[in-house]
């Protein structure tokens, strides 16, 4: 019998970090890692963790519970449900920074929100009061379950030109997958909005793509990053010749629904070219994550105004303005 590719693990706080004003890093292991594991480069993998309702440990054991509804055919998630509120506490996802394989090591970096008043939400909270110590449960792979890419989204196949995009939410995720491929032959850029300037960080990544920072101040969630995109991409750049720039494009209710747009390849145009003519035609990937109604204004632009193929772009709607993650 197959064992499942995800698994809740509970995970020790063994080392905190501030990075900036916005960033706190947390490392995790402990003995309930022992299972975790990923066994490639994480990329942009997702994981899940489970907020506890009070102080800054789990009130039961997650882990056992959901390997018990396992057994009765009931998924994790489906089962999570089933608990009680103020028992089950709070679920929220976040990018794995880096997996250190032989020390069973995670390393998650958390962004500390804060609203206009000064409150945080309840992963805000935790990862403040976060010290070593501290635990919760992750939901996570599996080193004992099916080979899976599961939770992982970023796939540029043999594109040499990439784009990537986010705020400070997809910060972690664009870090780490410019760690993937810092030594490969693209060139690009990451466009990055971050409260202030003080979040800058330094990320090495391939010697070809350029590392754009906007802190925007005062400014409204994701207004530079429509500008910016603007001005790297273009129809004349991305498009193969011959091809109609006015693409229709279904609406998507980001009040209502979750903007998840992630091409599980590239087209033929942009994948397994058939000669190096045809790769530098139409060589483009972009991966753009962050608040939706921002990822649904660059979906628009790229995909309806300047025609760029669905199957070259990874549109991730992380979170939406005003709402918490699951509401």
């Amino acid at each position: 019998m197959s064992r499942p590719s995800t698994g809740a693990f509970e995970a020790e706080v063994i080392a905190v970090e501030d990075l900036s004003p916005s960033f706190r890093r947390i490392t995790f292991g402990g003995g309930g890692m022992e299972d975790f594991g990923i066994p490639h480069h994480p990329r942009d993998q997702r994981l899940k963790m489970i907020i506890p309702p009070r102080g800054d440990s789990p009130a039961f054991d997650l882990p056992g519970f959901l390997a018990e509804q396992e057994e009765s055919g009931i998924s994790w998630y489906q089962a999570w449900l089933q608990l009680d509120p103020s028992v089950r506490g709070t679920m929220r996802t976040y990018t794995v920074r880096e997996w250190r394989d032989a020390p069973r090591e995670l390393v998650v970096d958390m962004v500390l929100h804060t609203d206009d008043d000064g409150h945080s939400g309840p992963a805000s909270r935790w990862a403040l009061e976060a010290e070593p110590g501290s635990r919760l449960h992750v939901l996570g792979p599996s080193r004992h379950g099916e080979p899976t890419l599961g939770g992982i989204e970023f796939d540029p196949g043999n594109a040499r030109h990439i784009l990537l995009v986010g705020d400070e939410t997809a910060v972690p995720a664009i870090a780490s997958i410019l760690d993937h491929i810092q030594d490969a032959e693209v060139t690009g850029q990451a466009v990055l909005e971050v409260p202030t300037e003080a979040d800058i960080q330094e990320l090495p990544g391939p010697a070809g793509l350029e590392v754009v920072w906007l802190p925007r101040g005062d400014a409204p969630v994701g207004s530079l990053i429509e500008p910016a995109v603007r001005r790297a991409v273009s129809a004349e750049r991305v498009s193969a010749p011959g091809s109609d720039t006015a693409t229709e494009i279904e609406d998507v209710d980001i009040d209502r629904g979750i903007l998840w747009e992630v091409p599980a390849a590239l087209t033929n145009a942009a994948h397994d070219s058939g000669s190096d003519a045809e790769a530098r035609e139409r060589p483009f990937y972009a991966w753009i994550a962050g608040e939706a109604a921002v990822v649904k204004s660059l979906r628009r632009y790229l995909v309806r105004d300047i025609g760029v193929d669905r199957g070259q772009v990874a549109f991730m709607g992380y979170w939406r303005s005003g709402r918490a993650e699951g509401e």
